[in-house]
Formats: C-alpha cells, sequence, structure tokens
C-alpha cells in the first residue's frame, strides 16, 4: 500500500507506519544487544586471563610445540616465585614466528609482536634465532650475559646472546633448538622501571631462568 500525503492517515498506513518503526526499535536494539554481548566477553576474556608473573618469547622460523610447552613449563617453577602476588605462579610464553607458510597479515603481526616482545619489554627472555638477534643486538635492548658464558657480543662487546644450540630443557618447552638459536634477557629500561612496579624481580628472575636453561 503506498501511504502517500492524500491517505496516510488511514489506518491501514498508521498501522504499516507503526509496524516499521517497531522493526526498526527491535533492529537497533539486537545491535545493541550484539554489542554489549561482544563487550561481556571480552571482559570475561580478560577477567579469565592469567596474569603471567613472567613472559619469554619465541622469535623464529619455526613454530612452538604448545602442548608440549604446557606439559613441561612447570620444570620453571623451581626458579620462579609469584611475582604479582595473585597466588598463581604462571610463566607465559609469546610465539613470534616468520614461517614462511604465514600469510603476508600473520608476518605483519608478527612484526608488531617483536616490536611489543622486544622494543615495549612485553617479555623478559628471548629464545632467538641468529639472525633476529643480530638485526637487534645494536638497539641496547638485550642484557649483558657474560658471567653465564661466551656467546653473540654486540658492538659494545658485550655478550647479548648465548647458544641455546641442542638444549635439552629448551626443546622440552616445545621449541626447535636444532638451528643457530640464542637466549637473550631484556634489560630494565628507564621506561620499564616507571612503569612496572615488579621489573626488578621480573629482571632477576629472567636471570634465574637463563641460568637454569643454560645450565643444561
Amino acid at each position: 500500500m503506498n501511504c502517500n500525503f492524500f491517505n496516510r492517515s488511514s489506518p491501514q498506513c498508521v498501522l504499516l507506519t507503526t509496524s516499521k518503526r517497531i522493526m526498526k526499535t527491535w533492529h537497533k536494539i539486537a545491535i545493541i544487544t550484539v554489542i554489549i554481548v561482544g563487550i561481556l566477553i571480552s571482559v570475561k576474556s580478560c577477567v579469565d586471563k592469567r596474569d603471567a608473573d613472567i613472559t619469554l618469547a619465541y622469535i623464529g622460523s619455526e613454530f612452538i610445540d604448545c602442548e608440549l610447552f604446557n606439559e613441561n613449563v612447570k620444570a620453571l617453577h623451581s626458579v620462579c616465585s609469584d611475582i604479582n602476588a595473585d597466588g598463581e605462579l604462571v610463566v607465559d610464553i609469546m610465539e613470534i614466528s616468520f614461517n614462511d607458510s604465514l600469510s603476508q597479515a600473520d608476518k605483519q603481526n608478527s612484526d608488531s609482536k617483536l616490536a611489543n616482545a622486544v622494543g615495549a619489554g612485553a617479555a623478559r627472555v628471548y629464545l632467538i634465532e641468529e639472525k633476529y638477534l643480530m638485526n637487534n643486538a645494536s638497539s641496547g635492548v638485550f642484557a649483558d650475559l657474560s658471567h653465564l658464558g661466551d656467546g653473540f657480543k654486540n658492538a659494545s662487546g658485550e655478550v647479548c646472546g648465548i647458544s641455546v644450540k641442542g638444549n635439552t630443557k629448551v626443546e622440552k618447552l616445545g621449541i626447535d633448538a636444532s638451528g643457530d638459536i640464542y637466549l637473550a634477557v631484556r634489560i630494565v629500561s628507564e621506561i620499564d622501571a616507571l612503569t612496572d612496579k615488579n621489573i626488578e624481580k621480573k629482571h632477576a628472575l629472567a636471570m634465574d631462568i637463563a641460568e637454569y636453561i643454560l645450565n643444561d
């Protein structure tokens, strides 16, 4: 029915107009409901996500065997502590893979994760392939590990990475250690000190983990 200027006040047109308004209202309510549910799900995910006491990062061309990591990560608990005092000891790991099978979008995502892990200090301990260590060695973000052994040196002559090739503890964490892979620890930057009240404890813990892994 065409409700033009002359017949829009008829009962049929009034009913049609009202129906359209109700449909638009329900459509808006449905959209709002979906948004609210999405927010609630996001909040629930954040609440359920465990707050890690220390975060490791794998940076390389392979993938982590997450099942193997979850099975054996408790071995690190012998040198770890509940830094954030939430009653739970959590050691997390970030996978930053540049595998050839990844899509361009996934590789770009890995670039962002790399900047977050290394530049922003999201991770404190790194298991990193040599070429990626070389690319970041001059950035000054890796701590001197010379007290733990000899290894890859930066331009200042500091040992910024120690080889863990063939390391069984690394293998048990679900990481392929058959190639040229190194262990590195992030320094405590001025920004870290300002933004994380537990940073000194995390750094000490990172060094303890490094020593534990290297003592294979």
